[in-house]
């Protein structure tokens, strides 16, 4: 019995070690990635990240010390032991979900090791920081976001302080675009878009928008199923929204090629989705341009949508009902306008960004002559860079090729101009 007792201590001791020296392995982020200083993200985004990972690192290891500590006391108990195993058992679950926040920075700093992707990155970096870099105080205070890339079709996010599996807060906005995006710079607009679901929350957006454009819509005259749906859709037309007062047409554009799916997926509507349908997120980006500028290219781009997507290719069941939201898309956009939010102390969404550097008139003087060379993005928002770009796109001044080294220089001199956060 003292022989197996004997072996049970060496092997649980060996288990405790091993366990110890992974769960240490949280804290060396930095030192596994090792970005060179040109490629690497900010003092301050490391500080914030290493603390978080540090706070989870040492509850991990309280655990494994407090419950190993009575039996190394006695390690001829068999009780001990058993109770010991079953602790080591549950903390390598916990820790194989606290290791999904190490493992999603990890994947996404790694990418920067390329040298051209990693200097794209930072300059989208540059991008997202413009986005929330608002003036209200709840987006002072959020930290500089990071931006990677991931398969799949669409962009997504992580917001600041969401909980991982595991425990562990994230400490930073993460972005995360298709990797073909950084092909098509000019629709980086889903950088803004995904940067808008930071700010709905911390602006108080994400609960009084909802109601604003129930209420608004109900004077309106509108049936409840429209009040319904377009709140229940507020959550990602408020991202939208955020994204066109910082690029304008550049995101009218981007969602027209982007949401250019087949029928059956530009008119789905689902009662329990928060995404609306392509075919009236479209529609609703073309009349924002119309309701702030009057008539321009986006009238073009709406005869074409609509003639690509007849109403009378939507499902049957649904049809009478996509005719009845179209009626209202003009009622949101107003609505989006001009509500005065008092989360905002009383201010409108487009009071916190500048509409003037995006006038078509005003991206007509920025990009002169048909001479690439002369494009003039001085004293204008990183945001509304993506507006001149895209009307030289529409009009034809360079073909994807040019265009696209173009814009391959800019994002690169952009990550020339990260600066710390604060």
């Amino acid at each position: 019995m003292r022989s197996v007792a004997f072996e049970h201590s060496r092997s649980l001791e060996r288990r405790i070690d091993a366990q110890r020296i992974r769960i240490e392995a949280l804290s060396s982020l930095r030192e596994t990635v090792s970005l060179p200083p040109h490629l690497d993200i900010t003092k301050r985004q490391w500080r914030t990240l290493e603390a978080e990972l540090k706070v989870v690192e040492t509850r991990l290891i309280r655990r494994l010390k407090r419950g190993s500590r009575a039996y190394l006391a006695q390690p001829a108990d068999i009780i001990a032991a058993r109770a010991v195993n079953s602790l080591l058992g549950e903390l390598e679950l916990e820790m194989t979900r606290a290791f999904t926040f190490f493992d999603t920075f990890m994947d996404i700093l790694t990418q920067r090791h390329t040298p051209e992707l990693g200097r794209l990155l930072a300059g989208c970096d540059v991008l997202a920081l413009d986005a929330i870099r608002k003036p209200h105080p709840a987006l002072s205070i959020v930290e500089q976001p990071i931006v990677g890339c991931d398969r799949g079709f669409g962009a997504k996010t992580f917001r600041e302080y969401v909980r991982f599996p595991g425990g562990g807060y994230n400490p930073m906005p993460l972005v995360q675009i298709p990797y073909s995006r950084l092909k098509e710079k000019y629709n980086l607009t889903s950088v803004l878009h995904e940067i808008g679901h930071e700010a709905m929350v911390r602006c108080g957006l994400k609960k009084a928008l909802p109601q604003a454009l129930r209420s608004g819509l109900r004077r309106a005259g509108a049936p409840l199923a429209v009040c319904d749906l377009f709140s229940l859709w507020s959550s990602e037309i408020g991202p939208d929204f955020w994204s066109f007062c910082g690029s304008g047409l550049a995101h009218a554009g981007a969602i027209k090629e982007i949401l250019a799916l087949p029928s059956g997926h530009a008119f789905r509507i689902s009662w329990s989705d928060t995404h609306h349908p392509p075919y009236l997120r479209a529609l609703m980006c073309f009349d924002w341009c119309r309701q702030v500028w009057g008539s321009g290219i986006w009238d073009r781009w709406e005869r074409e949508w609509r003639d690509l997507y007849p109403v009378d290719s939507a499902p049957p069941a649904t049809r009478d009902l996509v005719r009845k939201l179209t009626h209202y898309v003009p009622t949101v956009g107003a609505i989006l306008l001009r509500t005065r939010f008092r989360s905002l102390n009383r201010k409108r969404i487009p009071d916190l960004f500048d509409l003037s550097s995006l006038a078509p008139s005003e991206l007509k003087h920025r990009i002169g002559p048909a001479n690439a060379g002369n494009i003039d993005l001085s004293g204008m928002p990183s945001s509304s860079h993506l507006a001149v770009f895209r009307l030289i796109k529409e009009q034809g001044k360079l073909n994807e090729e040019s265009l696209d080294a173009v814009m391959t220089q800019w994002l690169l001199r952009l990550a020339e101009r990260r600066i710390e956060s604060h």
